[in-house]
């Protein structure tokens, strides 16, 4: 067992570097001084995952308020708080919800910093997510790459879920944004490598060629760091927490046609910037 800096916050590491399992917690009873802990935590090792969590839809969207300012959905099902998306699948899904890896809607402004997601339904085997640590995987690169990332910008574009998401009709109306390649994480000072297969449309420096080609090598290393990855089985009643600032993540669909059903929640963070003077 290991001990966070702050006492109340015992958790398991899920590995040395990376993840982290809260022991003897209840999500609902804990303090502001707590929350902000478990925030912090999510800076420091990228994830938290807390079991054995039972809550309401709405007393689950009231816990996210408490992470800061939320996404709002305009999905049209009046059953959820529109604090809260519905992540499912079942006997008629082709594919899984976030089924490659990403940072949860880079396109944005200011893109999500924490999501909360809680699931109430799992398979009998499978559905894991995975989780990869971009702080990590910024770190591994040689000295050469790094600078050269550190250097560079990538527009972020949205992609067509985004119309059931936001209510509207059209493309055209959702923003692209340009955010640089490596940013800065407000709390704890580090630089994580910030691109994603899912989200970016291309480099802004570079030719398109060029650009497509360095995608390509920071995409093979961020799947191929089996060293910077760890894997989260779910159980019913499980909430994880993950840092999108410096994680990204990819949902598993190994359970064809078996139900897996949860809810998650997004805190807004800031605009993304690289600090000149970080580590």
């Amino acid at each position: 067992m290991t001990m966070s800096d702050r006492p109340t916050l015992a958790y398991n590491a899920i590995t040395p570097k990376f993840g982290s399992e809260l022991i003897d917690v209840t999500l609902l009873e804990m303090s502001d001084e707590d929350v902000e802990a478990l925030q912090q935590l999510a800076a420091e090792r990228g994830i938290v995952v807390v079991r054995d969590q039972e809550m309401s839809m709405q007393q689950q969207a009231d816990f996210a308020h408490r992470l800061g300012p939320l996404s709002i959905h305009q999905t049209g099902e009046s059953e959820l708080p529109p604090e809260l998306l519905l992540v499912q699948n079942d006997e008629n899904s082709k594919r899984a919800v976030g089924g490659a890896w990403h940072s949860d809607i880079s396109s944005e402004e200011r893109p999500p910093a924490l999501s909360m997601l809680r699931m109430e339904v799992v398979p009998s085997s499978g559905g894991d997510t995975l989780f990869a640590d971009m702080y990590q995987a910024f770190e591994a690169l040689s000295p050469e790459i790094q600078a050269l990332a550190k250097r560079l910008t990538a527009r972020h574009d949205s992609k067509g879920h985004h119309l059931y998401l936001r209510g509207i009709k059209t493309l055209k109306e959702l923003p692209s944004n340009v955010h640089p390649v490596v940013r800065t994480h407000p709390r704890t000072g580090r630089n994580a490598l910030y691109v994603n297969s899912s989200f970016v449309g291309r480099l802004m420096e570079t030719t398109k060629l060029e650009g497509e080609a360095i995608l390509a090598m920071l995409y093979e290393h961020i799947a191929l760091g089996v060293s910077f990855h760890c894997r989260v089985k779910w159980k019913p009643n499980t909430v994880v927490f993950w840092d999108n600032r410096c994680v990204q993540h990819f949902a598993t669909f190994d359970y064809f046609p078996e139900l897996r059903r949860g809810y998650r929640a997004t805190s807004i963070g800031g605009a993304p910037y690289l600090d000149p003077a970080a580590g």
